[in-house]
């Protein structure tokens, strides 16, 4: 299937854009502002230096798949889908400039209500949820009722110097679909590209790109960072962090990179302050991990402050110990929470299957009896009567309890829900998700839109 395309904005993703897709037959019409540009691309030439798409580009005008014009309203009206990639640079204040956007998405909205026809648009250009929101806003506002929405949060996740290969093999394909029209249009887009869709709702679309981006930045951050620690001590940080990446199980992998509950335990509060302590002793800065443990102390400060804006008195916590399957208390982020709001004058009820105060020893009782003196008096063995007794339930380890369906939830309870459970059906009060949504509110995903998934 092949279908005419407008790609309004001849920039870095908009040239590259055209030319792959001039390639798998789809006609392409570039429209921008610059005239040089659009003659650039008329005479067959490139307006980005970038490997492979010259030539692209120069056999897509002679195959008469290309074209360019300064005439946004044409293009869109010859059009089967509007890609939308036109720039969205910093202002001064690090907020982006999203007048491009706003007067690309009034041409789109005005045609489409002139005409009555329904183009569907994918915008490429790099903006957060409430621009896209707003963009919306604007479509919807010209069109009406009169036709769907038909608007995609395509996000492209292109390496400058190697768009080529990257296009045409993706990390992943993200489309964040209004509804089923333009979900169509996007399952035929790019058949010659054999990877996964990933079909979800434009919101997520849109910080799935942040997310994306800002890891990339926390990640050359980081090496840097070992590299200055591995210079300071003598050793070569090229070798530590090829044995570092190694480690695909932890390291390089998933893990760790769902949003949850705070980290605790022996070892990394402990051995972040270790580091980050002989690092200010030597007049050594490192700003990011100096930062973590006060972003970690700051999640515990936020899940504490958000139950007590519930004035619930009697809390029941599902787990204590810092992670699954272990009684080790140290750092717990649970303990802190249990401790501040004992501190706040609420009743606190425990329960936790895998922990036995009488067998706490070492540093671990110490570290609990020191936070908790009246720990043994807290716990509760029977998790159907902390979920009776209690009107406000923390659930901090899912692996806790065998099926929290069984439980004797009610309706006036409200459920804080720290680990990420996929199913709330059973809970009859308010659930209330840690970073997601629980069962409470409308959101994107409740909205009509395709699956989330298709291959």
């Amino acid at each position: 299937m092949s279908y005419v395309i407008s790609i309004i904005g001849l920039g870095y993703v908009g040239v590259t854009s055209m030319a792959c897709l001039s390639k798998m037959g789809h006609r392409v019409i570039g429209v921008d502002v610059s005239r040089d540009k659009v003659d650039l691309v008329n005479a067959g030439k490139s307006p980005i230096s970038e490997p492979e798409v010259p030539e692209l580009i120069a056999r897509g005008v002679a195959d008469g798949l290309i074209s360019a014009t300064m005439n946004v309203d044409s293009a869109i009206g010859q059009s089967d889908a509007i890609f939308v990639c036109v720039g969205t640079p910093s202002l001064a204040n690090g907020d982006i400039n999203t007048t491009y956007l706003d007067q690309v998405m009034k041409n789109i909205a005005r045609v489409r209500h002139e005409t009555g026809r329904c183009i569907p648009v994918f915008v490429r250009s790099t903006a957060l949820p409430d621009v896209h929101g707003s963009l919306i806003d604007i479509l919807t506002g010209e069109i009406g009722n009169t036709q769907p929405a038909a608007y995609c949060v395509h996000p492209e996740f292109l390496r400058e110097g190697q768009a080529v290969y990257d296009f045409y093999n993706p990390p992943k394909t993200v489309y964040g679909c209004t509804d089923k029209v333009v979900a169509a249009v996007a399952a035929g887009l790019y058949p010659d590209i054999a990877d996964e869709d990933i079909f979800t709702d434009p919101m997520t679309a849109a910080l799935v790109k942040y997310a994306d981006n800002c890891f990339h930045a926390v990640k050359v951050t980081f090496g840097n960072e070992i590299g200055q620690i591995s210079r300071a001590f003598g050793v070569d940080s090229r070798e530590v962090m090829d044995i570092f990446c190694k480690d695909t199980k932890l390291n390089i992998s998933p893990r760790y990179l769902r949003p949850g509950m705070p980290f605790g335990g022996s070892c990394l509060p402990k051995d972040l302050r270790g580091v980050t302590s002989w690092c200010r002793r030597n007049a050594l800065a490192l700003p990011m991990l100096e930062n973590v443990n006060l972003s970690n102390n700051m999640q515990i400060e936020q899940i504490t402050s958000n139950i007590l804006k519930t004035g619930k008195m009697r809390i029941g916590l599902i787990g204590l110990a810092f992670k699954d399957d272990t009684d080790d208390l140290r750092e717990s982020p649970m303990v802190a929470i249990a401790e501040k709001l004992l501190g706040k004058g609420r009743r606190v009820e425990i329960y936790d299957p895998v922990l036995n105060t009488e067998r706490l020893i070492g540093s671990n009782q110490n570290f609990a009896l020191s936070a908790l003196p009246h720990l043994a008096r807290m716990m509760v063995d029977d998790c159907r009567q902390l979920v009776q007794d209690n009107d406000l339930i923390i659930i901090a380890r899912a692996r806790t309890v065998e099926n929290f369906a069984d439980l004797p939830w009610r309706s006036q309870q409200v459920v804080f829900d720290l680990v990420g459970l996929e199913d709330y059906s059973a809970m009859q009060g308010v659930v209330e998700g840690l970073y997601w949504h629980g069962n409470s509110g409308e959101d994107w995903r409740n909205r009509d839109r395709p699956l989330i998934r298709s291959a």
